[in-house]
C-alpha cells in the first residue's frame, strides 16, 4: 500500500469518527432531562376548561412533531404541525374528524362562540 492511499484511508476514518462523535453529542443534548427542547418530538398537552369549552394552546416553540392532546376521561388525539392555527388565530378541533376535514382557522373572538360540545378551541 502506498503512502497516499494510507493517508487517504486515515483521513476518511478520522472524518467518520468525528462525525460519529458530533452525532453522539447532538443526541445527548436531546436526551430527556437535559432541558434542551427538540421541536421534532410530539408534545403532550392537557387541555384546560375555558368559558364552557376545552382549550388547547399551541406552545411558542410550535413542535414540529405535532401536539398530542391527552385527557384522563377521553381518548387522546394528535394535532399535526401543518394544522396549527396561525399565531393570533384559533381553530375549532373535533377529535374524531381527520385533520384535513377540520374547520379553517379564524378570529378567536368569533370561534369562541361556536365551539360545539366535545370539540376543542386551539389557540395559535
Amino acid at each position: 500500500m502506498d503512502v497516499h492511499h494510507t493517508r487517504h484511508r486515515w483521513t476518511r476514518r478520522a472524518a467518520h469518527t468525528a462525525a460519529a462523535a458530533a452525532l453522539a453529542l447532538i443526541l445527548a443534548a436531546c436526551a430527556p432531562g437535559t432541558g434542551v427542547f427538540d421541536a421534532r418530538v410530539t408534545l403532550d398537552v392537557t387541555p384546560v376548561v375555558g368559558a364552557g369549552f376545552l382549550v388547547v394552546t399551541v406552545p411558542a416553540e410550535r413542535p414540529a412533531g405535532g401536539i398530542m392532546v391527552r385527557r384522563s376521561d377521553a381518548p387522546s388525539f394528535r394535532i399535526p404541525p401543518g394544522h396549527y392555527p396561525p399565531r393570533g388565530q384559533c381553530r375549532i378541533w373535533v377529535p374524531n374528524r381527520p385533520p384535513g376535514q377540520q374547520s379553517p382557522p379564524g378570529a378567536c373572538s368569533d370561534l369562541e362562540r361556536q365551539v360545539p360540545a366535545g370539540a376543542y378551541l386551539v389557540y395559535g
